[in-house]
């Protein structure tokens, strides 16, 4: 039988596929190569065809979204491999579409209700509220410096017993690679709180850019710009066009894997560099809904459980997201060198300490008793990103302009570590949107 909801999503994508032209991948001579399919790829594409630019965007994955992607064959339900949280939900132009969609998406605000377990006992949180609330004004006072945040931790802090574990309730990064003037000067375009999407974040960015053509399992290894235009040279054959965006992570542009002849200025290798890309694991675990039950936990709920201080640079810890969506997936996350390290170590590795940090919580019986399905999602050996998102190295961050400005207006830079509001979906979408039409009409505000 066919539901309403995906008759209309049928039909809604039958139709935007009418929409965009079909461009061969021998077509001779496009304006635009567009390198990357994620957000900003999408994004930027769908803005020069709009404007009547011909455009082919390349995807090295078998697949669109970059790292905003859902499966839903892992656990019969919508899973987020990547991106899940609709930031700035006040103003994020994802969130407003989807609501355009009722009959297809379930769009709320994130409520932000966070347990606290000390142990298998519940907490009240005062104290981890208390220290958290205490390094925020830190890294407020700090972010006019580009230092890194652990140079302003005072002692007294560093001892507090609660202070592995707030930690990374602050920050991605660890606090020696972390430099508020980032947040601070880097992004600029703020809204009010969080939101999610229950069929999947992916599956909403793959809505909102149904139709966009995309060439996939296409892998750029060279871009060539010594003559008229440039060259983009992929596994399958190479492609000349006036100019080409590149959308991809900074992980790949520092790994190499993209070769530029001639090369490029040293500044620029430098920003590849110096915006480094998180390390962020995700480890998902479907739970009988027992085990929802018998501990009062409702949709979408964070759980932090406490951890021992050693004043650790990269704590040891996991933050949890509880009965996501409203599903019966739990996530954890690592991240910092502390995820980079059990990225090496492997899956069982990273599964075996998570369900260990459980059983100490709920029960020695944890495993046994709830445990369905597990997976663990990696972005860090990904060799299509080489990292979650962008962050930027302590007294590096003025970078982020080396990176965004194009070079002799033939190759152009966009994706989430451009953008005025990094390390989001909405972010990079709309960092593509305005290179793709700063290249349809001309405009080049950030060349060198």
């Amino acid at each position: 039988m066919i539901t309403r909801r995906k008759f209309l999503k049928t039909s809604f994508s039958t139709l935007a596929f009418l929409t965009y032209p079909k461009i061969s991948f021998s077509q001779s001579n496009p304006d635009v190569v567009v390198i990357g399919a994620g957000a900003s790829g999408l994004a930027a594409t769908a803005k020069l065809i709009k404007e009547g630019k011909s455009v082919i965007c390349i995807e090295a994955m078998n697949r669109i979204g970059g790292r905003c992607y859902t499966d839903n064959s892992i656990f019969g339900v919508p899973y987020d491999m990547g991106a899940h949280w609709l930031h700035d939900y006040s103003i994020n132009q994802l969130a407003e579409y989807g609501k355009n969609f009722k009959d297809e998406f379930n769009v709320y605000k994130d409520r932000g209700k966070t347990k606290v377990y000390v142990g298998k006992k519940k907490n009240d949180g005062k104290q981890l509220w208390k220290l958290y609330e205490k390094i925020k004004k830190i890294k407020k006072r700090v972010s006019s410096m580009d230092v890194p945040l652990i140079d302003y931790i005072p002692e007294e802090i560093q001892n507090h017993s609660w202070y592995d574990t707030v930690q990374k309730q602050i920050s991605t990064a660890d606090f020696n690679n972390y430099t508020p003037y980032d947040g601070q000067n880097n992004y600029t375009i703020w809204g009010k709180g969080d939101g999610f999407v229950e069929e999947g974040y992916g599956t909403l960015l793959a809505h909102y850019r149904k139709g966009v053509p995309v060439k996939l399992n296409t892998i750029a290894n060279e871009i060539k710009w010594d003559g008229k235009g440039v060259k983009v040279v992929t596994n399958k054959g190479t492609i000349s066009a006036n100019t080409c965006i590149i959308t991809v992570s900074t992980g790949v542009l520092s790994s190499g894997k993209i070769k530029f002849t001639p090369k490029l200025s040293g500044q620029k290798y430098a920003a590849f560099e110096k915006i480094y890309m998180n390390n962020y694991l995700r480890v998902a675990l479907q739970l009988d809904k027992k085990f929802y039950k018998k501990f009062g936990f409702k949709k979408d709920t964070y759980l932090v459980t406490k951890v021992d201080n050693h004043k650790s640079i990269s704590p040891k810890t996991f933050n949890g997201v509880l009965k996501v969506c409203g599903t019966n997936l739990s996530w954890f996350h690592a991240k910092g060198q502390f995820a980079k390290d059990l990225d090496k170590a492997g899956n069982k590795v990273v599964l075996d300490l998570i369900l260990s940090r459980m059983k100490s919580t709920f029960g020695s019986n944890f495993e046994e008793k709830y445990l369905i399905k597990s997976h663990v999602t990696d972005w860090i050996s990904n060799p299509y990103t080489l990292g979650t998102w962008s962050g930027a190295t302590p007294g590096k961050a003025s970078y982020r302009n080396w990176l965004k400005t194009s070079v002799g207006d033939k190759i152009f830079f966009a994706g989430e570590a451009t953008s005025d509001s990094y390390g989001t979906v909405h972010g990079a979408d709309r960092r593509g949107e305005r290179v793709g039409s700063d290249v349809a009409f001309g405009q080049n505000l950030y060349s060198y």
